[in-house]
């Protein structure tokens, strides 16, 4: 039987098992906090009249089930090694974004913007690193991440470069990367697990800005 919708009717099962799904991703993700989820859900799922009380109970239901998971994690996960590289490639005057948009357009739309953000600062960035939501789903179901990455002067040898430095930054922290050296490929790190929990810590745009004041001295 479904769930029963505010008309009196019954949710459809397929519509369940896709609610069901974006909650799992947006709570696996570890960047959205309950109240943002309901959000994302409510707006994405305008049209099907579901009540506030049983979209908050399958929020609820998937957080603890999320909480549950979490105590087979292994102490250090890959999402904390994936943010001390992160602090490393800044070191290399390199803006490093979590979850940058949603699609590569927007993520580099969002790098394109600390980077101005950056220079208001009297700070000069070379290039960017990134990985969208898209790319986190990714992660989640086939264990791998995507980074987009490039400059801001369109100049190939510098993006070639900037590649090179951050690829090498994962191989030092024991990732395994695969890439083509080839400025239009993505770089690839496989396995990847994603396990990361909600932690209240800045990310995106604004926590790409502070932590590239922070690391680069």
């Amino acid at each position: 039987m479904g769930i029963p919708n505010i008309l009196g009717g019954f949710m459809d099962k397929e519509l369940i098992q896709e609610i069901n799904y974006e909650i799992s991703i947006l709570i696996d993700s570890g960047f959205y906090y309950n109240d943002e989820i309901l959000e994302i859900i409510e707006e994405q799922f305008i049209d099907e009249d579901i009540p506030l009380d049983i979209l908050n109970n399958m929020i609820l239901d998937r957080y603890n089930e999320n909480i549950s998971k979490q105590k087979d994690w292994e102490e250090k996960t890959d999402f904390d090694r994936l943010r001390e590289c992160f602090n490393q490639i800044n070191k290399e005057k390199i803006i490093a974004i979590h979850n940058a948009g949603y699609t590569i357009d927007e993520g580099v739309h969002d790098a394109f913007e600390v980077f101005h953000h950056l220079k208001s600062k009297n700070m000069s960035p070379e290039g960017f690193c990134f990985y969208n939501f898209q790319d986190i789903e990714v992660a989640i179901n086939y264990n791998l991440l995507n980074i987009a990455f490039g400059d801001f002067t369109d100049n190939e040898e510098k993006s070639l470069d900037i590649g090179k430095k951050i690829t090498n930054i994962f191989k030092i922290n024991s990732f395994s990367v695969k890439w083509n050296e080839d400025i239009n490929t993505r770089i690839e790190i496989n396995p990847f697990k994603w396990e990361k929990s909600f932690d209240n810590q800045e990310y995106e745009m604004e926590g790409a800005f502070n932590s590239y004041l922070k690391n680069y001295k």
